[in-house]
């Protein structure tokens, strides 16, 4: 047992991965290392390897439709009007930025890898700080934030949320996508007991936290948020990291898993998420959020 780093209730052990042990929270369903990693020394990672190790599915276009849906999911979520301004939170070479341009938003971001923040400036012709989201100091200034696979690698995710709520104007939005840590880990699990956990390991995801709906949906609700909606995500196209050793078959095998997590998700009246990324929006709560509904019985 352990103490999770969110709610500080205890939490059981899960299992192992390459010599790291990952915990579960009893209570908010946190899965968890037990990290010693700071905050600074979690940042200085992403400064110094992000470009070489993790950009190859944003330069080689693998992304884009995916960029493309989550721009669609915010315009379906969005009561914005007029100036519509969205920050892009670890935002990579910007090409997500690209695409929101295009849709007409004015857009931001912020990414601590100075090859990756050039990328984005002189070839994109972006405005992206080279830094971290504690050194925004526009409060209230966007309509939109997103975290696009940026949020579990952080030292301390919570921060990250307070900090965006703050930069969010009253009823804006947020969009948070994620490695399903819930069906990771259970994968992982299941594969371990058959004695296929070698074979299988190198096409789950594990980073400091894996998020589960029950926990982002805690997260938001703590932090402020509310009408918090969790779905399956649209896989990204190719196969950066040579998984499968054929980017058609890649391609192929995400949709066809994609269309039964869909399914799944549709049959079980939203109760299962089978998707091997999910996505996650949210508004920011207002006083409007807080009032009872007109009509509503005084209990003086």
């Amino acid at each position: 047992m352990t103490t999770c780093p969110y709610c500080q209730n205890l939490s059981s052990y899960y299992f192992t991965i390459v010599s790291r042990n990952f915990y579960r929270c009893l209570t908010c369903d946190l899965i968890h290392q037990n990290l010693e990693n700071s905050y600074n020394e979690t940042v200085a990672t992403y400064r110094e390897n992000y470009f070489d190790r993790h950009s190859a599915d944003e330069t080689e276009g693998q992304r884009d439709r995916l960029y493309d849906h989550i721009l669609k999911l915010i315009a379906r979520n969005s009561e914005i009007h007029g100036v519509r301004r969205l920050l892009d939170v670890g935002t990579g070479c910007g090409f997500f930025l690209v695409a929101a341009k295009r849709s007409q938003w004015a857009t931001k971001g912020v990414e601590p890898s100075i090859q990756s923040v050039e990328v984005a400036r002189r070839h994109n012709n972006l405005d992206v700080l080279h830094g971290t989201l504690a050194e925004f100091d526009e409060n209230g200034q966007f309509e939109v934030i997103t975290f696009i696979n940026v949020l579990d690698h952080s030292a301390m995710p919570w921060l990250e949320i307070d900090r965006a709520r703050k930069l969010l104007c009253p009823g804006g939005l947020i969009y948070i996508r994620f490695p399903n840590g819930l069906l990771h880990s259970l994968l992982y699990r299941i594969a371990k007991r058959c004695g296929l956990s070698t074979s299988l390991r190198k096409f789950l995801v594990f980073h400091s936290y894996s998020f589960t709906p029950m926990y982002i949906k805690k997260l938001l609700h703590d932090k402020g948020f509310v009408r918090v909606t969790v779905l399956n995500s649209l896989p990204s196209d190719g196969d950066p990291h040579n998984l499968f050793r054929n980017p058609t078959l890649a391609f192929y095998i995400k949709r066809l898993l994609y269309l039964l997590a869909t399914a799944a998700r549709s049959l079980s009246t939203s109760h299962i998420l089978l998707g091997t990324s999910l996505e996650v929006i949210a508004v920011k709560r207002t006083a409007q959020h807080l009032a009872p509904p007109i009509g509503t019985p005084s209990t003086n």
